[in-house]
């Protein structure tokens, strides 16, 4: 995906779904403060970012880079989900290898940081599950089917 790759289909999905609602897009720092703290972010995630720092559609919530410019739009951050007493993953083994990215309404979404997998777990279910879908894929489902 190049950046106005992204934006084209970012304006796809907002046509397609009236409640998309996008966020103002992370600056370089932002994103790069966000690397620093919880290492490199999946390509396509990053290029999300940098043209809106999350989005949300009904249940479904992709977390933003938190930018101290936009708290109230980026509070709930990948960071806040990653590190710290909000973590949602509290093995550290977990941690090492997923990144949590989104809510999901009922869970999480989460990449492999190994191979780039997208994962998901609901929150009355003790295990995780791997999708097969790329990450535009994931969250195009997300859109359509969150309640």
């Amino acid at each position: 995906m190049t950046a106005s790759s992204t934006r084209d289909w970012l304006n796809e999905l907002s046509n397609r779904y009236a409640d998309v609602e996008l966020v103002p897009p992370a600056s370089e720092q932002v994103i790069s403060d966000a690397e620093n703290v919880l290492g490199p972010l999946p390509k396509d995630l990053a290029e999300l970012l940098a043209c809106s720092n999350g989005l949300i559609v009904r249940s479904f919530r992709l977390f933003s880079a938190f930018d101290p410019r936009h708290i109230k739009k980026t509070w709930e951050s990948l960071q806040r989900f990653n590190i710290g007493p909000a973590s949602i993953l509290t093995d550290p083994d977990l941690s090492a290898r997923f990144l949590v990215f989104g809510d999901i309404g009922n869970g999480f979404a989460l990449f492999d940081r190994s191979d780039g997998t997208i994962w998901y777990f609901e929150n009355d279910d003790d295990e995780m599950s791997q999708t097969d879908l790329t990450f535009r894929e994931f969250i195009e489902t997300m859109a359509e089917n969150a309640e």
